[in-house]
């Protein structure tokens, strides 16, 4: 990490993104969330975060500096903790993160599904990036509240580990650095020199998760309460595992990857995945990140993948006409 990095900023308002602030001004690591609008940063800045934990009560609540990004002045080059989904990661918004940011600046993202580092890539020559992957579970119950539904583990790593900092440069690595951030505020973070495979292994937990539940409208513990949800669920893993294995994801057998599926289900029973929170409220969903992404990549490697087809188009049809700016 470069000598001119310095303090941790939050890119983002959502649940995980108020998550990762709150925990981090409260364990004292100096934080600023950016969100995207200056109402929210002027709520937070007045307000705070509250954060309400498991077996904890009443929640908690910490102050710290909240800034909307268009005001952020350009040249930044802490680290920047993404935590925005991929729906908003868009070519507009990453020229905009080109300006603002230096090419001091060390940025982690934390976006479900896949493609996006490559994406960020392409506008931030220059700059450091990392992925992480996430199994904290948050819920946003307003716009300067956040509840915690469940710890989980968090890895962070380079896309391709062999872009190392030089062993000489006498300060800690950009991975290394906010992991440190991270578990000061009570995450259990790792750092991983597989972070392809760990992303290609929530892929495949999302994609069979998140959309059957967003069409079902059931929690993630209901999701394998019946014969025929099972069955369903399990036609969408193989198929999704079968093209996933051909584009990186190596160090598990089948059985465990299905016994992670339902692991997670068992995991955060009470939960509403997060594709399921953003049809409820109307939202474009990460449905071309997730099972989109897994059809490209099968079609790319001639495989065809009706099931991963199906579930997209039917979760980009919930949303009315309206509701998708059309």
């Amino acid at each position: 990490m470069q000598e001119t990095m310095k303090g941790v900023a939050v890119f983002g308002g959502g649940a995980l993104g108020m998550l990762l602030a709150g925990k981090l001004a409260l364990a004292e690591v100096p934080v600023t969330v950016w969100t995207r609008t200056e109402g929210q940063a002027a709520k937070i800045r007045e307000a705070g975060i509250s954060i309400e934990q498991p077996g904890r009560d009443p929640a908690q609540a910490v102050r710290l500096d909240a800034a909307a990004f268009g005001d952020v002045h350009p040249g930044y080059e802490g680290i920047v903790l993404v935590a925005l989904k991929q729906t908003s990661l868009n070519e507009p918004l990453l020229a905009e993160m080109r300006r603002k940011l230096g090419e001091g600046a060390g940025i982690v993202l934390f976006q479900n599904g896949i493609g996006h580092v490559e994406r960020a890539a392409s506008f931030l020559p220059g700059r450091e990036l990392l992925a992480a992957v996430t199994t904290e579970g948050a819920l946003r119950i307003g716009e300067t509240a956040v509840r915690h539904t469940g710890s989980g583990e968090t890895w962070i790593g380079r896309w391709e580990p062999e872009a190392d900092t030089p062993a000489d440069s006498g300060k800690p690595s950009l991975p290394e650095a906010a992991a440190n951030a991270l578990e000061k505020a009570g995450f259990s973070v790792f750092v991983s020199n597989q972070i392809r495979e760990r992303m290609l292994r929530k892929l495949l937990v999302n994609a069979v998760i998140n959309p059957l539940t967003a069409l079902w409208r059931v929690t993630n513990g209901e999701l394998p309460a019946t014969p025929e949800r099972l069955s369903a669920m399990r036609a969408l893993f193989r198929e999704t595992e079968g093209i996933l294995r051909l584009h990186g994801l190596r160090n598990a057998d089948d059985d465990e990857l299905w016994e992670t599926v339902l692991g997670v289900c068992t995991a955060t029973a009470a939960n509403r995945s997060s594709m399921l929170q953003d049809v409820d409220a109307g939202r474009e969903t990460e449905i071309d990140a997730m099972n989109g992404a897994v059809s490209r990549m099968g079609e790319a490697s001639g495989m065809e993948a009706p099931w991963n087809a199906a579930v997209t188009a039917l979760v980009k049809a919930i949303l009315s006409p309206k509701e998708r700016g059309v």
